[in-house]
C-alpha cells in the first residue's frame, strides 16, 4: 500500500493545535514584555539567508536545510536567530551603541534524531546585548532569563554559568593543538570522563596539568568552586582571568538577589570558535536538555565586516511549554527526593545489582523472582527499574532514570544526549569488522561495500567519519555473521567476545572498530540536581571496583 504523504507532517514537523497555540502564545507575550520593560526592541529576521552566513562551524552544513535560487546561489533556512541578529547588527543603522534587539520566530535544523526537544523546526524567543563587553552586561541577559522564566510560571530551575577562557588557559598551558584541544573539550563538555581518561593518558603533558583538566567535569555546583580554583598556582593569567569575570557577574547579580537561581560549571565548555567568554544553560527538572542558552559571542559581528561584542540567551518555547505541562518544576517544590537507576535486563543488571549490594542497597527484592520491574530502597532514597537495554539510555536521556547501567554498544548506537561518568569493566568485548581471510587488507578504499550490522549507527560512524569510506549499510537483526556467506554482505561489524562463533563460519576479525564494556550514565539535569548524591556514588563504585 502506497504511503500517503498528504495526511500527515514529516519526521520531526508537527501540528501545533488550538491549545498548544494559546500556550504558546501566552510564552511569547510574557517574554516580550520582560525584554520590553528592559528596553529591547524586536526585530524580524528572514527565515531563510545565503547559506554562506551561517557558519559551519556551529550548524554543521548536514544539519542545514539548503536549496538552491533561480540563479543558483545556494541558501539555508535559519539554524539559529543570533547569527542573522548579529547580521542586522553589524549592517543595518540601529541607532547608538549598545543595541538591545529581542526576536522570536522559528529556527530549522535537519538532525537525524527527532523528539520533543530535536524537532527540525523549533521556536525560539531571545536576546542580544551588542556592543557591550562588560561583566554587567553579561549579567543583565542572565537577570533578564530569570526574570522571563519566573514570568512564565517557572519557578524551580537553575541557570548555569561557565567561562571557556578556563579551558582554553588551560589548553594553551598544555601545549595543545587545535585538534587535541577540541578532542578533549568535546569530551569534558559530555562529563565523559571515560575518554577524558583516555585521551590524557595519550598527551604528553605534566601530571599537575592532565589532573586540572581531569577535575574540569566535576567544577560545578555553588560559587565556591570559583573562589578555590582562585588559588590554583597552576592556572595561566587567561584562566585566572575568566574566574575572574565569573566571579564579577555573579556579584553583579547576588547585589540583585538572584544569586539562588545561579549556579557554577566549569566543565561546560561548547563550541570554542563561537563563544569567546560567559556561557550560560537554564535546567529544569522534567526536561533532559536546557531550556535557554547562550552567552558571550564577541567574534560573530567581525564575520559581516563589524567587530562588535556581543552576548545573548534564547530560549526554547516548546521545551519551556514541557516544563509548564509537566508542572514539575511550577509548584515551588524541591527535585525528587528519590533516585531513579535504570538497570538493562540480564547479565548486566545481575553485575549492578551486585556492586549495589555490596556498597549497602537494599536490592534482595530484586534478587528474587519476581514480575515487578520497579523496586524501592526506602532507607538510601533510591529506586531501580529493570528495562530492555536498549532503552536504557531512553530513560536517562528523558529524565525518567537519572542513573543507568548499558553496556558502550548500546550507549553508541543510540546516540542518546547523556552523561558517561564511569566504566564498570564488566561485561569486557569489542566491536569489529569482520569477514572472509579473503578481505583482508582489501577494506581500506573500498566505496560502495555492503556491510551488515545490527549496529547500523556504529557501523556507519566507522566507515564514513573514521575511514572515509562510502558503504552501503544493512540493518540485520539476527545471525549477522550469515551475511558474507550467502552473499548479503561482504563484511559485517558486530561485537566479539571470544571469536569462535566467528572461526566456526570461516570468517575472523579484520580491524577493531572500539572497546566496549558496561558504562554507568546520568541525565544531565539529574547530574546538577543531584550533584553530591551522584558524585559520591560514582566514588563508592570506583573503589569497590579497585578492590575486586
Amino acid at each position: 500500500m502506497t504511503e500517503s504523504r498528504n495526511t500527515h507532517t514529516p519526521a520531526g514537523l508537527t501540528d501545533m493545535l488550538v491549545d498548544e497555540c494559546e500556550a504558546k502564545f501566552k510564552i511569547e507575550t510574557a517574554a516580550k514584555e520582560v525584554f520590553a520593560h528592559h528596553g529591547y526592541h524586536m526585530v524580524q529576521p528572514p527565515t531563510f539567508e545565503y547559506y554562506d552566513v551561517y557558519d559551519a562551524a556551529v550548524t554543521k552544513a548536514e544539519n542545514m536545510f539548503k536549496f538552491f535560487d533561480n540563479n543558483g546561489r545556494m541558501l539555508a533556512l535559519r539554524p539559529d536567530l543570533t547569527t542573522s541578529v548579529a547580521r542586522i547588527a553589524a549592517t543595518k543603522p540601529l541607532g547608538e551603541l549598545p543595541y538591545r534587539i529581542a526576536y522570536s520566530g522559528s529556527a530549522f535544523r535537519n538532525d537525524e534524531a527527532f523528539s520533543n526537544a530535536r524537532q527540525r523546526e523549533f521556536s525560539q524567543v531571545g536576546i542580544e546585548l551588542i556592543g557591550d563587553g562588560s561583566a554587567a552586561a553579561d549579567a543583565e541577559v542572565i537577570e533578564i532569563s530569570i526574570e522571563a522564566l519566573l514570568k512564565f510560571g517557572i519557578t524551580d530551575f537553575q541557570i548555569d554559568m561557565g567561562q571557556v577562557d578556563y579551558f582554553k588557559g588551560l589548553s594553551e598551558l598544555a601545549g595543545l593543538d587545535t585538534e587535541q584541544s577540541d578532542t578533549l573539550r568535546a569530551k569534558i563538555n559530555d562529563k565523559d570522563f571515560v575518554a577524558i581518561n583516555a585521551i590524557l593518558e595519550r598527551l604528553n603533558i605534566s601530571e599537575s596539568l592532565k589532573a586540572a583538566f581531569c577535575e574540569m567535569p566535576k567544577l560545578f555546583g555553588d560559587i565556591d568552586i570559583v573562589e578555590k580554583e582562585l588559588k590554583n598556582d597552576i592556572l595561566s593569567n587567561k584562566s585566572r582571568a575568566a574566574l575572574e569575570n565569573l566571579m564579577q557577574v555573579y556579584e553583579i547579580l547576588k547585589d540583585k538577589g538572584l544569586e539562588k537561581y545561579i549556579a557554577i560549571d566549569l566543565g561546560m565548555v561548547p563550541n570554542l570558535d563561537y563563544y569567546t567568554g560567559i556561557i550560560i544553560k537554564g535546567f529544569a527538572k522534567g526536561v533532559a536538555f536546557p531550556i535557554c542558552s547562550g552567552g558571550r559571542y564577541d567574534n560573530l559581528t567581525a564575520k559581516f565586516g563589524r567587530e562588535l561584542p556581543a552576548t545573548g540567551v534564547a530560549m526554547g518555547i516548546e521545551r519551556v511549554m514541557t516544563v509548564l505541562s509537566d508542572g514539575v518544576c511550577t509548584q515551588g517544590d524541591t527535585a525528587s527526593q528519590y533516585i531513579t537507576v535504570a538497570l538493562a535486563k540480564g547479565r548486566l543488571a545481575e553485575l549492578s545489582i551486585e556492586i549495589f549490594e555490596r556498597l549497602g542497597f537494599d536490592v534482595s527484592e530484586m534478587k528474587s523472582k519476581t514480575r515487578k520491574l520497579i523496586f524501592t530502597d526506602e532507607k538510601n532514597k533510591f529506586k531501580f527499574i529493570l528495562v530492555k537495554a536498549s532503552d536504557v539510555p531512553v530513560y536517562v536521556e528523558y529524565g525518567a532514570a537519572d542513573i543507568g547501567v548499558v553496556g558502550k554498544d548500546t550507549l553508541l548506537e543510540s546516540g542518546k544526549d547523556v552523561y558517561e561518568l564511569l566504566d564498570l569493566g564488566f561485561g569486557r568485548c569489542k566491536m569489529a569488522v569482520a569477514g572472509p581471510a579473503s578481505m583482508r587488507g582489501r577494506l581500506d578504499g573500498r566505496n560502495i561495500m555492503r556491510v551488515a550490522s545490527k549496529y547500523p549507527h556504529i557501523a556507519r560512524d566507522y566507515f564514513h567519519r573514521v575511514k572515509g569510506q562510502t558503504v552501503d549499510i544493512i540493518k540485520l537483526n539476527g545471525s549477522v555473521e550469515l551475511g558474507p556467506l550467502v552473499g548479503l554482505s561482504e563484511v559485517i561489524v558486530d561485537i566479539v567476545e571470544s571469536g569462535k562463533t566467528l572461526k566456526e563460519n570461516g570468517l575472523e576479525v579484520l580491524e577493531d572498530v572500539c572497546e566496549l564494556s558496561a558504562r554507568l550514565i546520568v541525565n544531565r539535569v539529574s547530574l546538577k540536581i543531584h550533584r553530591e548524591r551522584i558524585l559520591s556514588l560514582v566514588d563508592d563504585v570506583k573503589r569497590e571496583l579497585k578492590e575486586d
